[in-house]
């Protein structure tokens, strides 16, 4: 334990609240709670604490430590709980892949309620069902609930009380805002009963509404009940047909009922939870059990943590705070210490209180070890599994150095790619893997600036590396420093600046930041505030008997690291467009006029205005992805795009493995050499290279694609008279993309902009 660490530990207050343990670049590397927080945090100093691996790898990161206090102990919990979801610490115990979890939306506030499947839960009123980790397994429950209980599949269907009804209609209704026109396909092939069109009442449709709700909640009695009185009541009033469909409901739900694994009707709601630990992952199984019957059962996973208890408890907190359905009573597998607090937290998530039973013996024992041996068999599986794919990305990557030369497997591996359309939409692609997994979190995408409406691969890659490695931290050569001008220095600058001296108020020598070895002046610059929110660069000189070493390079970005603001102008000859291009500037074509008035006084003095241009750089949030240094770097192409690229990679004197993979018969190429290296066909290096090519290929086109979708909309829909923003909006929200708006039938597009409208995209896009 570092000494500043137990010296800030000893200054924690003593009541409750959340702590956080940051690393040597301030990033959150884990977040606790804590009934007192000293207590809690000198557990991590006492020398007779027993900690775990995880922890003491934390420790080891850690430089400081932060902490917020609360008014009690259920307040500290929430906190944390929101503070883990949104940081993502590194060392916190988390649930992986919960972007895949889907729940069941049935929005019951609606006058005609719609099934759905999504990802997120809203306070909008709807009921909700899940979550689903397996989103296949929820679409076909969501296929089955419109099949069975006869539910429409068209959207926003409202009431119109000042319309007229359709022929036949029992109600005028309204869809997507558009008088309706004819029932849809589902109902002509007598899978719905035609809501679309007002065949029936929100009364009658809120009927098979609630059998649909009680089914996903695992009520299959009330439903078949409720089905066979209505099946009654149609066969005494000679509707047949209507009582056959619904005898062919009341089959489908019991086909359903008899496929549950544990049947007890004396069974109460509530939820089963174990948790096995496997190759420092916890696997979890939640079982279901609604009206008796186990209606779901959903797995996760999660980093390896410290204790079991721990472990649960982390789980408790994550899952019910995104679960739709909470039921009275949870059992689970593993005891937890802060129980009252746990219950407190998860009766917060919903309307009722929850009880937590960790039983030792009888019935619900014998649930926990059910639900125990699921969690050991998922561990199982997902262990043989993993093992199958981290032994083969490891042996990829041991073949990557054996065959690449290096010192050690390449562990992050990123590739690069460029897509354009006859030169026009051209746009570049990073992708990432991991230890030979991709890691989507870390793409990046390129629209480029210097190679705009020309075919040129070459010059784009170019864009495209420089635009990526200005990101790594680099060092200037020995012997070099930049720091802020002193008085006796004035003279120098002023007499170096173009045109001699200038006037004393225009130039300010604590502006300035210089570039020198020893004594030597190489190069100066500033920044200089022109108003309050106008700031911009200039007055740059580095001298020529200097250049070549990149000076320049890291006077300006130290320049831009110096300001405080967020944008920053710069002007400068057309000739040195491209280069300025380079460090993230963009042209723009209307400046402040600050700006414009500066450029006009030097013109004044003398000074060639006529080709100047205007450049703005918009500061970023840091960025993790770029900021991480690659172990190889991979070029999709031949010898020409790898020689492009090579030469931004030795121009920045970066030290860095790069490759690149041809297509055509897969040859792998680096630098200096004129023929392919030896790469065994079909190796696993092979195979992981191809890859990640493919990837970002993929992902480029992909970028491309959507570019050029955003040109067609600003060419296509906006050309057409009488489609404005809101149609736009409307239209693309509804089909996705133009694409579809152009394949879309005439009668799917008057269901969106009406009958008007949709004639003029016809004939016209």
């Amino acid at each position: 334990m570092k000494k500043e660490l137990s010296k800030l530990i000893a200054k924690a207050p003593q009541g409750p609240g959340v702590y956080k343990f940051l690393d040597k670049e301030k990033k959150i590397i884990y977040v606790g709670k804590a009934k007192s927080l000293r207590k809690r945090l000198q557990s991590y100093v006492r020398p007779s604490t027993k900690l775990g691996v995880k922890t003491e790898k934390m420790l080891e990161t850690a430089e400081s430590v932060e902490w917020t206090e609360t008014n009690s102990e259920v307040e500290a919990l929430i906190l944390e709980d929101n503070l883990v979801k949104n940081l993502q610490p590194k060392y916190n115990i988390l649930l992986k892949d919960d972007k895949n979890f889907q729940y069941i939306k049935v929005t019951v506030q609606k006058d005609y309620p719609e099934v759905l499947s999504v990802r997120r839960i809203e306070k909008d009123g709807a009921k909700y069902f899940g979550p689903k980790t397996n989103g296949t397994d929820a679409q076909r429950l969501l296929e089955s609930v419109k099949r069975i209980f006869k539910l429409c599949s068209v959207r926003n269907i409202t009431l119109d009380p000042k319309g007229t009804p359709l022929p036949g209609a029992k109600v005028a209704v309204r869809v997507g805002g558009v008088a309706a026109k004819r029932p849809c396909l589902d109902y002509h092939i007598k899978r719905c009963v035609g809501p679309c069109a007002g065949l029936v009442t929100p009364e009658e449709y809120r009927q098979q509404i609630d059998r649909a709700v009680e089914f996903l909640s695992g009520k299959y009695e009330a439903a078949i009940i409720s089905l066979k009185k209505q099946m009654a009541e149609f066969a005494a009033e000679k509707k047949f047909e209507r009582a056959a469909a619904i005898r062919d409901q009341i089959h489908a739900i019991e086909r359903s009922a008899e496929k549950q694994l544990i049947t007890d009707t004396d069974l109460p709601d509530r939820d089963v939870i174990a948790y096995a630990e496997d190759l420092a992952k916890n696997y979890f199984v939640v079982f279901q059990i609604r009206g008796g019957k186990l209606i779901g059962q959903e797995k996760f996973i999660s980093e390896g943590g410290e204790a079991p208890a721990e472990v649960m408890e982390a789980f408790l907190r994550e899952y019910y705070g995104m679960a739709a359905d909470i039921p009275k009573e949870i059992i689970i597998s593993i005891d937890v210490e802060e129980k009252k607090l746990i219950e407190e937290y998860i009766a917060a998530q919903t309307d009722h209180k929850v009880t937590l039973v960790h039983p030792q013996a009888g019935q619900k024992d014998r649930l926990v070890e059910l639900a125990l041996k699921n969690a050991r068999g998922f561990a199982l599986q997902s262990r043989t599994s993993w093992e199958s794919q981290e032994k083969k990305a490891e042996n990829a990557l041991a073949e990557l150095q054996k065959y690449l030369s290096l010192k050690e497997p390449p562990k992050r591996i990123e590739c690069y790619d460029i897509s354009h359309l006859g030169g026009t939409e051209t746009v570049g692609s990073m992708v990432v893997f991991i230890k030979g997994e991709a890691k989507p979190a870390d793409y990046r995408q390129f629209r480029l600036r210097s190679t705009l409406n020309k075919n040129d691969d070459y010059k784009s890659l170019e864009e495209v590396m420089t635009r990526r490695l200005n990101y790594l931290p680099d060092e200037l050569p020995d012997g070099y420093k930049i720091r802020k001008a002193k008085k006796n220095e004035f003279k120098f600058i002023a007499d170096t600046i173009e045109n001699g001296p200038v006037n004393n108020e225009e130039l300010d020598y604590k502006q300035f930041y210089l570039l020198g070895k020893g004594k030597k002046i190489a190069g100066f610059g500033r920044v200089r505030a022109l108003t309050d929110s106008v700031h911009d660069i200039t007055s740059l000189w580095v001298d020529p008997k200097e250049r070549g070493k990149r000076l320049e390079y890291h006077l300006m970005k130290k320049l831009i690291e110096s300001s405080k603001q967020k944008r920053l102008y710069l002007n400068c000859h057309r000739k040195l467009l491209d280069y300025y291009l380079q460090f993230g500037y963009e042209q723009i074509a209307a400046p402040p006029k600050p700006i414009l008035d500066k450029v006009t006084r030097a013109g004044k003095r003398g000074r060639d205005i006529s080709d100047i241009i205007y450049l703005a750089y918009q500061k970023k949030k840091k960025d993790f992805s770029f900021e991480s240094r690659p172990d190889l770097i991979v070029i999709d192409g031949g010898k020409g795009q790898l020689g492009a690229a090579h030469d931004v990679l030795s121009s920045k004197g970066l030290n860095i493995p790069m490759i690149s993979l041809a297509k055509q018969n897969e040859e792998v190429f680096v630098p200096g050499k004129s023929e392919p290296i030896n790469l065994p066909k079909n190796s696993e290096a092979g195979y992981l290279l191809q890859r990640i090519r493919d990837e970002a290929h993929r992902f480029a086109i992909e970028f491309n694609r959507s570019s050029r979708e955003k040109k067609m909309v600003k060419s296509g829909l906006d050309l057409i008279h009488g489609i404005g923003p809101k149609a736009k909006k409307k239209l693309l929200a509804h089909f996705g993309s133009v694409h579809r708006i152009r394949e879309a039938s005439q009668v799917e597009l008057e269901q969106v902009i009406g009958e008007a409208l949709a004639l003029k995209i016809k004939e016209n896009l």
